[in-house]
């Protein structure tokens, strides 16, 4: 008993000295202690040349805060002591949140910590800013370059421009095809370049994308891409369409292959370009013997390009009747021309033997072709050994065959060896026929590639996009890269590719109302209507910032 009597005196005494002290309240608080409140929540929202941090300033202020210390940094500083001493630190004060920083570099990553100061109080403790995933925020890619006017350019040269108030250094001028660890192309800017925000990108080639970059040391300021003006394909013999012409027939054909045989070396190769006037619109058909529109064919040895001179809109070549590529050619192109049925169904409908190198359509307009874009048909044997289509648009197109109908009855060296697709769209195109590419269970020598194209309504109808008619058959590889596939209406969705090989996906996605599931290609949740400005009127600028399928329809930066 006597512990517990003990240790309650003990107790009453400990309180009768405490409420002394209290009382009396007569030492010096430590100042050290009276300190602000810290950050509890601190958010940065960067754009290109500005981030806007948020933080609760309220909460601070009602402990006494009277203005906020914000502290950014690209330089790697592991403690607050090392930011103390750093030179490479920027200082900025507010009384209120949120708070703007400016004058910030694009592409660029920066670490930031924040703190409250009052002159009452002693700074609160440094806060620094943290994601759930990183230290640091990153501004996002600046764009001061311009995009390039069509005076700006020719064959040979392209002229850029940027926002000359910006501090810029260099260029870089590139076409994508160096090679691996190679650098792109460096300019110095000098004084005079960078007062004007100009300069004329010299040595280039024609026909060719090149992608400029804008830099300030080492951190790019902007990125433009254009192409070169076509330079007027060089041939046996040139032929420059008069203006009142109004059609391109057979005897002109013939006519042109005569003297391009003249011309050349070797009397079964030679080749004829035909210049067409811009906004000139003519007919394509020759003269059956009962006086009706027929096929023009081609002579073999005779290579051709049909090429719309600069100057206008493209000039437009009306298909009356198709082209007969029976016998050799090296080449066939189509360049800067607008495709147009009138009657003809197809561009090419062909029955009778043939061998053409390499057939292409670049920076075309296509439209209109009731049956279909090429029809291989009939047990001779017949190959295009590669087919490119570039830089065009498809509009309307095949209602009872596939875009690309290779309807050979099984005959072998019957092919399309190479298909290569590369930046086009393909708008309302086999919506209600059949396949975008039809092999009849042949295999096809060479890839399929398709790249950096839109396409909107296309492959309807219970159809595959890609059929070889079993899995028996294919070529060696199917690539599809940096494509969009929208708006497809079929419900059958187990239809995608049927072919012996797995195709390569590489950055492609589907809308929510393409229901076709291709393997590989990624889902993105939302519509056509979602992402393109008016797809039912053929305007497919983008609404959101992603830059997939054909880069004429991005949005601008």
């Amino acid at each position: 008993m006597k512990t517990i009597k003990y240790s309650v005196w003990a107790i009453m005494l400990l309180a009768a000295t405490l409420v002394s002290c209290t009382d009396k309240m007569d030492w010096d608080i430590d100042p050290t202690l009276d300190r602000c409140f810290s950050a509890t929540s601190l958010s940065v929202d960067p754009s290109d040349t500005e981030a806007e941090v948020t933080f609760d300033a309220g909460m601070m202020k009602a402990n006494g805060a009277e203005k906020f210390e914000i502290q950014i940094t690209t330089a790697t500083l592991e403690n607050d002591e090392a930011w103390d001493n750093s030179d490479e630190v920027l200082t900025f004060e507010t009384e209120d949140s949120p708070y703007t920083i400016t004058g910030l570099i694009g592409d660029t990553e920066y670490s930031l910590r924040m703190r409250a100061l009052s002159s009452q109080k002693t700074a609160s403790h440094w806060v620094h800013y943290a994601s759930s995933t990183k230290t640091t925020f990153k501004t996002k890619s600046e764009q001061i370059m311009n995009a390039v006017a069509n005076a700006d350019r020719d064959e040979d040269f392209i002229i850029v421009s940027w926002d000359a108030s910006k501090a810029v250094t260099k260029l870089t001028v590139s076409d994508g095809t160096e090679e691996e660890g190679q650098e792109p192309r460096t300019i110095e800017l000098d004084d005079e370049a960078k007062a004007a925000g100009r300069y004329k990108v010299t040595g280039l080639n024609p026909s060719t994308t090149y992608t400029f970059a804008i830099y300030f040391n080492d951190t790019k300021r902007g990125e433009v891409s254009a192409s070169t003006n076509a330079k007027v394909p060089t041939a046996n013999f040139k032929y420059y369409l008069d203006k009142t012409a109004t059609v391109i027939d057979q005897n002109m054909i013939d006519e042109l292959a005569e003297q391009a045989k003249a011309a050349s070396s070797d009397p079964n190769n030679y080749s004829v370009t035909i210049g067409i006037n811009a906004e000139q619109v003519v007919e394509f058909h020759g003269t059956g013997d009962d006086g009706n529109p027929s096929n023009i064919k081609l002579p073999s040895g005779m290579s051709i390009t049909f090429f719309g001179l600069p100057g206008g809109e493209k000039p437009t070549i009306k298909f009356t009747k198709n082209l007969d590529i029976t016998g050799s050619h090296a080449f066939v192109t189509f360049q800067n021309v607008k495709l147009k049925d009138d009657g003809a169904g197809y561009v090419i409908n062909q029955k009778d033997q043939c061998f053409v190198e390499e057939f292409s359509v670049i920076d075309c307009e296509v439209s209109d072709f009731t049956t279909t874009f090429v029809r291989y048909q009939g047990n001779a044997a017949k190959i295009i050994n590669k087919l490119n289509l570039n830089n065009s648009i498809f509009t309307q197109i095949a209602s009872g065959y596939s875009f690309i109908h290779m309807d050979t009855k099984g005959v072998a060296g019957s092919a399309i060896n190479n298909i290569n697709i590369d930046g086009c769209t393909f708008d309302n195109v086999v919506e209600s026929g059949k396949c975008f590419i039809f092999h009849s269970k042949v295999n096809m020598g060479g890839s399929i590639n398709i790249k950096n194209s839109t396409f909107y309504k296309c492959v309807g109808n219970s159809q595959y996009f890609i059929d070889f008619g079993s899995t028996s058959f294919g070529c060696s590889s199917i690539n599809i890269e940096n494509c969009l596939f929208t708006k497809q209406p079929d419900t059958d969705t187990g239809k995608h590719i049927r072919a012996s090989v797995t195709p390569n996906t590489v950055n492609s996605y589907r809308t929510s109302d393409f229901l076709k599931k291709i393997a590989g290609i990624q889902n993105l949740d939302k519509t056509a209507e979602d992402i393109f400005t008016d797809p039912a009127n053929h305007n497919f600028t983008m609404k959101i910032d992603d830059r997939i399928g054909d880069p004429r329809w991005y949005k601008a930066e």
